[in-house]
């Protein structure tokens, strides 16, 4: 009896040590989720971010990363870029999921300036790659940071950009 109690509790452990490294499968969890994201920048369904986003969701894009905490923002800020761009499109190239709180994905947008924005509509198409890390906790959308080219895509707008003048000293 002995010996079979030993038998069990090692096998048991073995079983235990088995499960408990097996890498796991985050996306499929997290792509429906993702994928209901993306439908709101694409086609501009912003309902569907009261179901998959909390109040206090977290935007930070580049330059300067400043935070634009609430999900009411999340929806200015798709309502805006979507104006400017009607086609707007993010195609993700890429997924990394880091774990079942974070994914790392390697994107390109495209769209045409054809309405306002923070400068006069230029009718250019624009195309540029990125990333964004999108955060996840309880099933739901935490908070984005985007990075990407913004000179890459001001310079396919038409604007230049001058540099500022050196004094020579």
């Amino acid at each position: 009896m002995k010996n079979l109690l030993s038998w069990f509790s090692f096998f048991l452990i073995i079983t235990l040590t088995f499960i408990a490294c097996q890498k796991k499968d985050y996306s499929e969890v997290i792509n429906p989720i993702l994928e209901k994201y993306l439908e709101a920048w694409n086609e501009g369904n912003l309902q569907v971010l009261d179901e998959i986003t909390t109040l206090d969701f977290e935007l930070r894009i580049n330059p300067n990363f400043e935070a634009k905490k609430s999900r009411d923002l999340l929806k200015e800020s798709i309502t805006n870029t979507r104006k400017a761009y009607p086609d707007f499109l993010v195609t993700v190239d890429e997924r990394l999921f880091v774990s079942d709180t974070a994914v790392v994905i390697h994107w390109t947008i495209t769209g045409t300036n054809t309405g306002e924005g923070s400068h006069p509509p230029t009718g250019n198409k624009t195309s540029s790659n990125g990333f964004s890390v999108i955060f996840f906790a309880d099933g739901k959308l935490t908070g984005e940071w985007i990075g990407y080219s913004d000179l890459t895509w001001v310079k396919q707008l038409g604007f230049t950009v001058t540099p500022p003048w050196i004094k020579e000293e």
